[in-house]
C-alpha cells in the first residue's frame, strides 16, 4: 500500500468515524438487533473498497491500520480468498474464510461441512470452504453465500463481535478455490496481516493507557509521572515497536507462525496492563480499555493459538 492510499484510509478513520468502528462489531450478548451496526460495517466496507483496499500493494501496512481502529469485519479474509481466486470474479464481493484441517463431505459438485468461528458469516456474499480427504488432502472451495442449504448461529462468547457456527448441507461449489500448497502460501500472507492487525491493536491500546496516564492525577500529579509506570509503558513500548520491525520484515512470510504467536502475545500483554493501569474504570462499557482487552482475545487466536502456532514453527 502506498504512502499515499495509507494516509486517504487513516483519514478516513477520523476522529468522527473511528470510536465508531471500534464498537461496530461490539454487540452485547443475546441481542437480537445489530441493525445499526451493520449499516455501519456496510458503510466503511464501501469506504475501504472507494479507497482501493482491495487492490492495496502493501496489505500489511493496511492491516496495521485497521487494527488500530478495531475494524470488524471481512476484509482481511477478502484479500486472503482474492489470493487464492487471481483469476476468479469476485469483483467487489466481502467473502468469509471457513477453513479447517477437519473432514467434510464432496458429492456431485456439492459440500456438507460444519465450520466454528466464521467471522461476518451473515454478512458476505461468498465463503471459501476448506476440508479434508483421504485422496487429495486439503481442498478449497468458493460458495455462494445465501444458499438454502446453509444455517448458521452466532456465538455468545467474550468478545460480543460476529462469529458464527455455519453448517454447509449439501451446498453446491461454485468454484476449486486453489490446491493445498496454495493454501499454505495463503495462510502464511493471512497470518502476516493478522499479526500486523494486532500490532495496531496493541499500539491503540497502549495509546489509549498513555492518555490516562497522563489525565489521571494522584497526589497533585498525572499518574504518568511515577517512574514505575513511566517505565512500564516504556517497555511496552519497546516490545510493540520491535514485533512490528518483525511484522513487517521481507521475510516475514517465511516465519508467519512465529510473528503471528508473537504479535499475539504481544496484544494480550499489552491490553492487560492497559486495564490494570485504568483500574475499574477500565472494565466499564464506556471505556475503550475493556474493549481493546475483549478483542485481543478474540483475535489472537484467530488463525491458530500462540502454542499451536510455535509447535508449527519448531516443525513439531
Amino acid at each position: 500500500m502506498t504512502a499515499v492510499e495509507t494516509t486517504a484510509i487513516a483519514d478516513f478513520f477520523d476522529e468522527d468515524l473511528a470510536p465508531l468502528v471500534r464498537r461496530m462489531a461490539d454487540r452485547p450478548r443475546a441481542e437480537g438487533g445489530g441493525d445499526d451496526s451493520r449499516e455501519i460495517r456496510a458503510m466503511v466496507w464501501e469506504g475501504l473498497v472507494g479507497l482501493g483496499a482491495l487492490r492495496a500493494s502493501d496489505t500489511v501496512r493496511l492491516a496495521e491500520l485497521l487494527g488500530s481502529v478495531l475494524y470488524q469485519g471481512p476484509l482481511l479474509d477478502t484479500l486472503t480468498a482474492r489470493e487464492l481466486l487471481r483469476d476468479g470474479d469476485l469483483g467487489q464481493a466481502p467473502v468469509a474464510l471457513a477453513v479447517a484441517a477437519e473432514p467434510w463431505s464432496d458429492q456431485d459438485g456439492a459440500i456438507s461441512a460444519r465450520r466454528a468461528f466464521v467471522g461476518f458469516a451473515a454478512e458476505v456474499d461468498h465463503f471459501v470452504v476448506g476440508g479434508v480427504d483421504d485422496v487429495a488432502g486439503l481442498r478449497l472451495a468458493l460458495v455462494r453465500a445465501g444458499h438454502p442449504s446453509i444455517t448458521m448461529r452466532r456465538y455468545e462468547e467474550t468478545s460480543r463481535g460476529e462469529a458464527y457456527e455455519v453448517e454447509f448441507a449439501g451446498t453446491p461449489v461454485a468454484a476449486w478455490a486453489g490446491s493445498a500448497a496454495e493454501w499454505e502460501a495463503a495462510l502464511a500472507g493471512a497470518r502476516v496481516r493478522q499479526a500486523a492487525y494486532l500490532v495496531g491493536l496493541a499500539q491503540a491500546a497502549l495509546d489509549h493507557a498513555v492518555d490516562h496516564a497522563r489525565t489521571r492525577r494522584q497526589f497533585g500529579q498525572p499518574i504518568g509521572k511515577f517512574q514505575g509506570l513511566a517505565f512500564r509503558l516504556s517497555e511496552l513500548s519497546m516490545h510493540i515497536d520491535a514485533t512490528r520491525l518483525l511484522v513487517h520484515d521481507r521475510d516475514a512470510a517465511a516465519h508467519a507462525a512465529a510473528n503471528l504467536a508473537a504479535a499475539s502475545d504481544l496484544a494480550r500483554t499489552v491490553t492487560t496492563r492497559t486495564m490494570q493501569i485504568h483500574g475499574a474504570a477500565g472494565m466499564r462499557s464506556d471505556n475503550d480499555a475493556q474493549l481493546y482487552y475483549r478483542r485481543a482475545a478474540a483475535e489472537s487466536v484467530r488463525l491458530g493459538t500462540p502454542s499451536q502456532l510455535r509447535r508449527e514453527s519448531r516443525g513439531t
